[in-house]
């Protein structure tokens, strides 16, 4: 008798952990919601820091392996500090990010393909650091997709304006805009 209750517990416990599982799967799959402001902010800062750690030292390696999947398979770490040399080359120290705020330039959004696309700026000065990154979810988790950083002196005059100008996508002789993105593959 005492046998048959704890079988029982146990199927009840492995039964309700299973379809809780399967909401979690069948949630996922179905949409995908733009993470609170708390946690965009911790994604901006953390991966502009591990952005400023590969420019420091030359190596992103880390970078990479932060990345999506689909980021580690478009860019090797060579591809990645070919693509970050200009800005490397100009040794900006992008640490103060961590206290400042991030101020989106457009509304944080989730794009046709499912990934979350961040438009924003720090207003740091002298350099101010304009970035655009993007995220998509890997086993449950935003991972970089995505990222284009901008770093330039702010006049005091400047509009706000101005500041989302430095976020437009960069045109290929840019020399100081930065971006990667894998294209989607075609079927």
């Amino acid at each position: 008798m005492i046998f048959l209750r704890r079988l029982s517990h146990r199927l009840g416990a492995a039964l309700l952990s299973l379809v809780c599982l399967t909401m979690a799967a069948h949630g996922q799959a179905r949409s995908v919601n733009v993470p609170p402001p708390l946690q965009l902010s911790i994604m901006i800062k953390t991966s502009l820091i591990a952005y400023n750690h590969a420019n420091q030292t030359g190596n992103y390696s880390v970078l990479r392996d932060l990345g999506s999947p689909s980021f580690q398979k478009a860019n090797t770490p060579a591809r990645l500090a070919e693509i970050f040399q200009a800005e490397r080359h100009r040794n900006i120290d992008l640490s103060p990010v961590v206290i400042l705020a991030p101020k989106l330039v457009r509304p944080a959004a989730i794009d046709a393909q499912g990934r979350l696309v961040l438009v924003g700026i720090f207003d740091s000065k002298p350099e101010q650091v304009s970035f655009t990154l993007g995220y998509e979810v890997v086993d449950g988790l935003w991972k970089l997709y995505a990222i284009g950083v901008k770093t330039g002196v702010v006049k005091a005059d400047a509009e706000p304006s101005a500041a989302t100008k430095a976020t437009e996508k960069p045109k290929k002789s840019g020399k100081s805009k930065t971006e990667t993105q894998k294209k989607p593959a075609k079927k």
